[in-house]
């Protein structure tokens, strides 16, 4: 006898079914399993669905995967996506050639008001994926749920497979909202307050010296810009695996660690700790951590122009390895972020030979990224950029949920064109992730700079004043922290001031409105709702190149402040309300708008985005328009109307004027006769402000 199965089910109703396999090997000899499939369908109706226009989301087991909604038998930019994904420098890969998707802990397939939701509800036994056949022309072939197993089981030893589980819904954002929070309380998931980060890396490159972090730590503290963090990117070591300084930093990275902290931000590092290049002295003191392939030669990665050797983290010696690098790299150099970056390397090699390959790779990898963990300690803050998703669930604080930014609306690279909506998509797609962590959409680059340095293209700033728009809002919405590369001592103070739309980083609660009937490739609408308050931002963007977008919309129920997340008494609340609705860029704004309302505002050009605030209207004012930050009042600002006066206390923390117009509740007036305040703050001005009110006649 060899493998037998036994299927356990933990859950079994009329609309979901939950399961998992116990596998054991009752031979005498090892057994090696690549694949275990649980699951399989070669018909739409097999699965309970219906065939006409059924739409598929595809989730994607790397940051470079593109996550796409799609609708079977349609070929087009949409299909196109969710069969492929997107290099790491920013680049559209084809994938109009093949015709499987790849998902990942997340599928969606059916029709409005009927989807089978498969997912994934663990992650930390072994890889797992859905995969559908599509025919020539786009239209379901089959289905197949399996987990990658990849290991060796020796005579009488059983294992579990990842549990299963197929669910029939009609409210697809509820499933999904109901999987992300599960498996944050099973892990017991990291979401820390989201930091604001500057990091090198996407203007500076691998070009980034001690003089470049100077020059802007300086500007920094003149400019006295809001950020948390200053990191230093790739750039600053003598090669990958060789964590000392090269030649550009000529002082100790402890000092460039204390410059930081005395410039009044939190030092911040980049590594790759599971790959070294070939000069790395950590191969010859230890050849036997290189991972290999099955005719004995190194396994390569290749990145940014170099190749590079991978270190075996089934190897346990490894893992000490990483402790120790990270304690020092911690508590002997000051550094409490760090972004850790292609760590898929140690999981994507095919053809590898492991060191222990009687232990699955998602176990191999969450011993790897725990050592990590503990040789940084527990206050750090963790960033993981390009590794598995679900395995690091409660070890991580943060994680990128796209490919790198570049700072062009199109790139000329490749044939596929667009780099920001592929980004933007991303980020947004991911929006359940900040369950799990602070989501990380890379950096914001609105630079103007026609002409290429230091032999760069990172350096390029080629976005028009509308793309800036929509990158800018781009990192508001992701929901998590946000980042920004600029060289300070070049970027105009035009381009620079949007920083203040997005800091400080307030917390939100992100969705995309109409998740599977999206029509268009891109996700137009986005539902921010700021989660200290009663203020929801409406985020549209215009995908065109060419038209206007209308941005006519109806005041919907799930556009309302936490409707989606309250009780009935809640909703049946906010539904008797009328709301102050305001578009930001162009400052019109609409009062007592009902829900059920058609709000008409500006048209959105080519290529650009406006955020629309929408806050009910109370007893207590409300801000309508703001120049400041997206959430109009979402920021450090504080409003109170009491006994008779309004109290208003707010410190601006940016170099440039920042305007409100307030609105008192209906009857009250200031003393002067207003209804409306008009206050504008000062750079860096604090204010504590009085008005006396009375009630209007």
């Amino acid at each position: 006898m060899g493998i037998t199965n036994q299927k356990i089910v933990t859950e079994d109703t009329g609309y979901c079914r939950q399961f998992y396999y116990e596998l054991r090997n009752d031979g005498q000899k090892d057994v090696f399993i690549d694949n275990y499939v649980m699951f399989e369908a070669d018909s739409l109706e097999a699965l309970g669905l219906e065939g006409a226009d059924c739409r598929v989301f595809r989730s994607g087991r790397y940051k470079n995967d593109m996550p796409s909604v799609f609708t079977l038998g349609h070929k087009n930019g949409a299909m196109e996506d969710a069969l492929g994904g997107m290099s790491e420098t920013g680049d559209k890969l084809d994938g109009d050639s093949q015709t499987v998707v790849i998902s990942d802990h997340l599928t969606i397939i059916g029709n409005p008001g009927h989807y089978l939701v498969i997912t994934y509800p663990e992650g930390h036994r072994q890889m797992f994926e859905t995969l559908i056949y599509l025919d020539e022309e786009g239209h379901f072939k089959k289905l197949i749920c399996r987990v990658n197993l990849q290991i060796r089981m020796t005579p009488g030893r059983k294992i579990q497979t990842e549990a299963l589980r197929l669910e029939y819904t009609g409210d697809v954002e509820k499933t999904i909202g109901k999987f992300a929070e599960n498996k944050a309380k099973l892990y017991r998931a990291r979401t820390p307050k989201a930091p604001s980060v500057f990091c090198t890396w996407y203007y500076y490159g691998l070009t980034v010296t001690y003089e470049d972090v100077k020059t802007n730590l300086n500007i920094m503290k003149e400019k006295k810009l809001p950020f948390d963090v200053f990191q230093v990117d790739e750039g600053w070591e003598i090669t990958l695996g060789e964590w000392k300084p090269n030649h550009k930093f000529p002082v100790p990275m402890k000092q460039v660690a204390e410059e930081i902290r005395e410039a009044g931000y939190r030092p911040g590092i980049w590594t790759s700790p599971f790959i070294a290049h070939e000069s790395a002295t950590i191969w010859q003191t230890h050849p036997e951590w290189m991972l290999k392939d099955k005719n004995g030669n190194p396994c390569l990665f290749p990145m940014n122009d170099t190749v590079y050797q991978v270190l075996d983290i089934t190897n346990p010696e490894t893992w000490d390895y990483f402790r120790e690098l990270y304690r020092m790299l911690t508590f002997d150099w000051g550094y409490t972020y760090h972004k850790l970056d292609f760590t898929r390397a140690s999981v994507c090699m095919e053809n590898a030979v492991y060191f222990d390959d009687t232990i699955t790779l998602v176990e191999a990898y969450i011993k790897a990224v725990s050592a990590i963990r503990e040789g940084m300690g527990e206050e750090s803050y963790f960033l993981m950029c390009g590794g598995l998703y679900d395995p690091i669930v409660g070890l991580v604080d943060a994680q990128r949920t796209g490919s790198d930014v570049l700072s062009m609306w199109s790139s000329t690279i490749n044939k596929n064109g667009k780099a920001a909506p592929y980004t933007v998509k991303q980020s947004v797609l991911r929006y359940y992730m900040n369950t799990w962590w602070n989501n990380d959409p890379d950096a914001l680059m609105i630079r103007k700079n026609e002409i290429m340095e230091r032999d760069l293209r990172l350096t390029y700033g080629l976005l028009n004043e509308e793309e800036v728009k929509t990158c800018t809002i781009n990192q508001y919405m992701s929901g998590g922290l946000m980042c920004s590369t600029e060289p300070l001592d070049k970027i105009d103070e035009e381009r620079l001031s949007n920083l203040k739309r997005i800091l400080p980083v307030v917390s939100t609660r992100v969705e995309p409105m109409d998740f599977m009937d999206v029509k268009e490739r891109y996700p137009e609408n986005i539902k921010v709702d700021l989660q200290s308050q009663d203020i929801t931002s409406l985020v549209r963007i215009n995908w065109s190149d060419e038209k206007d977008m209308e941005p006519d919309f109806i005041l919907e129920s799930d556009m309302l402040p936490g409707y989606r997340n309250g009780d009935e008494d809640r909703r049946r609340a906010l539904l008797g309300m009328e709301y102050a609705v305001c578009d930001y860029y162009t400052g019109e704004y609409r009062i007592g708008v009902k829900p059920g309302d058609k709000v008409t505002l500006p048209a959105i050009k080519p290529h650009g985005a406006t955020v629309i605030k929408i806050q009910p209207v109370s007893n207590q004012p409300v801000i309508v328009k703001s120049t400041g930050h997206f959430s109009m009042g979402g920021e450090d600002i504080a409003m109170e109307l009491k006994d008779s006066v309004l109290e208003i206390a707010y410190e601006n923390p940016f170099g440039w004027e920042i305007s409100y117009t307030v609105m008192l509740p209906e009857g009250t007036l200031t003393e002067q006769g207003e209804r409306f305040i008009e206050l504008k703050v000062a750079p860096f001005e604090k204010i504590n402000k009085q008005w006396r009110c009375q009630n209007g006649i």
